[in-house]
């Protein structure tokens, strides 16, 4: 947005802290999302630079329950809220901005881009940011992908393990109850995955590194391919990519 400067991850990830806590002591669930949340759960880079990656903005997502609350909230943390935003989508999305020059955007109960990923009953899995698998869908729903998309995707398949169920690591359940029931999500995952394999030799990963997320990349994506498919997902494969299977993104800020 016109007028923001970009922060260092570590300011914004304190301030995101900051507003997450502050929500905690008042009954209400926030966790952090984006690249920001991508950074938190990923101690190991695996030589990867990400130094002097700008952010302008922290993703949150938060309950739809609480919206109301959210005002006071954020008011008490010095932002003010962004009144044409969240007139307009304040079901669905609120932003708040903070003096210093950058926003939070507070989604709620859904990340809706490319492709919608509903997060009731899973923002309690983690304390800080949402779980890694629902981080992951988070880049794999992108259609227009760029390098950040990439390195973060490689960085959570870099920092965890492919698993059925654990929701600290990747759990390939909850990946996959999506992509076999959703053709158009699974079409856009699996594009993005062969991308990312193809590109990893071009990210700066070190060696080691970067057989590991090729490994977790083909594993993913055989897992995607193997899984039995919904009725919804094979009616709309028969129609393919004759018709556009994602929404088109517009910018709001």
């Amino acid at each position: 947005m016109s007028g923001e400067t970009s922060h260092p991850a570590d300011v914004l990830v304190a301030h995101a802290r900051r507003a997450i806590e502050a929500g905690r002591d008042d009954g209400v669930v926030l966790r952090l999302a984006g690249g920001l949340g991508v950074l938190l759960r990923s101690p190991e880079l695996g030589g990867l630079d990400v130094s002097g990656r700008p952010f302008h903005d922290v993703d949150l997502v938060g309950r739809l329950r609480d919206v109301r609350q959210h005002d006071r909230l954020f008011a008490g943390l010095g932002y003010e809220p962004d009144r044409a935003v969240n007139t307009q989508f304040g079901t669905v999305r609120r932003v708040y901005h903070h003096p210093t020059g950058f926003h939070v955007d507070v989604f709620l109960d859904r990340l809706e881009f490319c492709h919608r990923i509903d997060l009731a009953g899973r923002l309690e899995l983690h304390g800080m940011t949402l779980a890694p698998a629902d981080l992951l869908l988070s880049k794999l729903q992108i259609v227009e992908r760029n390098r950040k998309d990439l390195v973060d995707a490689a960085l959570l398949l870099l920092n965890h393990d492919l698993v059925p169920a654990d929701p600290a690591a990747i759990e390939l359940d909850r990946i996959l109850a999506i992509t076999a029931d959703d053709w158009g999500f699974h079409t856009t995952a699996r594009d993005f995955l062969d991308v990312l394999e193809a590109s990893l030799g071009g990210l700066g990963l070190e060696p080691a590194a970067q057989s590991r997320v090729g490994e977790r990349v083909r594993q993913l994506a055989t897992a995607i391919d193997a899984a039995p498919k919904s009725f919804r997902w094979r009616a709309r494969e028969r129609v393919g990519r004759r018709v556009r299977w994602y929404r088109v993104v517009e910018e709001v800020l």
